[in-house]
């Protein structure tokens, strides 16, 4: 007797939504804390460090996710050139805010360095345990009969 299996078509969707909620989640937490023990610009220095990590982080597995569906054989090449890409992206916007002088004036470094730095381990978290309980396979068996 079989039965038919019931495993998600697009389990990498699945893996990214609970990696960005968490993240999303943390962030909220953190700019909540934030505002309650310095203030309204610690509260926006944790908002923009959450949102800066969500979208970040966010565009790079989505498109390591497509790549992976349509090409499997240049994922790895793909998820180092992401990796480097998700690196030069953040240092840039972290540059953009310090010559724009709104890390002087509206925004509080170190809080904004705390909220990327926590919802950075919560995508990570996220993603390795919801990886896991995901059990994508490595890779297609041949049908019965394709010998």
């Amino acid at each position: 007797m079989t039965t038919e299996s019931k495993q998600d078509t697009r389990p990498g969707v699945t893996v990214l939504l609970v990696a960005a909620g968490a993240a999303l989640l943390v962030g909220l937490a953190m700019t909540a804390f934030g505002a309650v023990v310095s203030g309204a610009s610690a509260a926006l220095s944790v908002a923009a460090g959450a949102g800066l990590v969500v979208s970040v982080l966010s565009f790079g597995a989505f498109s390591l996710n497509m790549v992976a569906s349509i090409m499997p054989s240049a994922t790895v090449l793909v998820a180092l050139v992401t990796y480097a890409l998700q690196l030069v992206v953040m240092a840039a916007v972290v540059l953009a805010l310090v010559r724009s002088g709104l890390l002087e004036e509206t925004l509080d470094r170190r809080w904004l360095g705390g909220g990327v730095a926590m919802a950075t381990a919560a995508w990570m978290i996220a993603q390795i345990v919801s990886a896991t309980k995901a059990r994508i396979p490595l890779y297609d068996l041949p049908e019965a009969g394709a010998r």
